[in-house]
């Protein structure tokens, strides 16, 4: 099997400022206090909001206090990249040429890539689409679309611009790829309705992630792809978001009760859960790894 040559971008060609450890098992650790602040910081932001709307506060609304507070995900992975190691915003995959167009790619195929498995369940039967009675939260679309947005590109981040690019200094390509998306998808575990299927859903859809991140050299379109998979899963389709419920939308999901039906629509943790999207991201890694042997599609300053 041919090995992708990706060729050293922006993200991957270190600068002489930067202050980045070889040695992966200092990486790991340092990431994982990273993300311990993160998670500090975004209880601290979920905390004041939530006192303020305390009497009125739904699962819709919750959920979306939590989307928001992901700006905290954003902010920890800046101040340890830029300030601590020193790094650029080019090698975190912030690459200003073609950013609109990639991103709206990005959306785009985002929209179309979590559209296949919603449309193979549809045709065995898996999961039955019915408009919602109750439409009076669909107001909310807008702050759920933009908070997905920060959403999506926050995990990005954490997981592909951050970890993935400092692993890289030591280890192979493909070696940082598997590992972040092992990571990616253990961070799911305290999901709700997690199964063995989700956790390899996920970490195929990390894995995914990485190689196209490593295809472009950009962390535009994945991070687009990334926020346009949760907000249709969730806000177009009414599934679970990783067993996260409570997302105004104007279609009802049913999930099928039977045990073929669970296996292929993943029950209540959503499609993410089922065999309709292991088949579907195998796919796009294995057409991202194929392509990733031949021409170049590396968006450069």
């Amino acid at each position: 099997m041919k090995i992708p040559a990706f060729e050293k971008t922006n993200m991957l060609t270190p600068t002489p400022k930067e202050r980045l450890t070889s040695r992966p098992v200092v990486v790991l650790l340092l990431f994982l206090v990273t993300m311990i602040a993160a998670e500090f910081g975004r209880a601290l932001l979920q905390f004041p909001c939530a006192l303020l709307i305390s009497n009125s506060l739904t699962g819709s609304t919750s959920l979306l206090i939590s989307l928001f507070a992901t700006t905290a995900t954003v902010g920890a992975v800046l101040v340890y990249c830029l300030a601590i190691e020193r790094r650029t915003f080019a090698s975190l995959g912030f690459i200003r040429r073609g950013a609109v167009n990639e991103y709206a790619v990005g959306l785009l195929a985002g929209l179309g890539l979590f559209g296949l498995p919603v449309l193979l369940c549809a045709v065995t039967g898996a999961v039955t689409l019915s408009p919602a009675a109750d439409t009076s939260s669909l107001i909310l679309l807008p702050l759920f679309f933009v908070g997905f947005l920060i959403q999506g590109m926050s995990e990005e981040m954490l997981c592909r611009s951050y970890l993935m690019v400092s692993l890289a200094r030591k280890w192979p390509l493909w070696v940082c790829a598997v590992t972040n998306a092992l990571l990616f998808s253990l961070l799911h575990l305290g999901n709700p309705g997690v199964t063995v299927i989700a956790l390899v859903n996920i970490f195929l859809f990390g894995l995914f992630a990485s190689l196209l991140t490593l295809r472009r050299g950009s962390i535009w379109m994945v991070g687009a792809i990334h926020s346009m998979w949760n907000f249709a899963q969730g806000n177009l389709f009414g599934i679970p978001v990783s067993g996260l419920a409570g997302c105004p939308s104007p279609l009802v999901t049913e999930m099928g009760e039977g045990k073929w039906q669970t296996l292929v629509g993943g029950g209540s943790f959503g499609l993410e859960g089922g065999l309709a999207v292991t088949v579907v991201l195998a796919v796009a890694c294995a057409v991202v790894w194929i392509a990733s042997t031949k021409k170049s599609e590396v968006v450069t300053e």
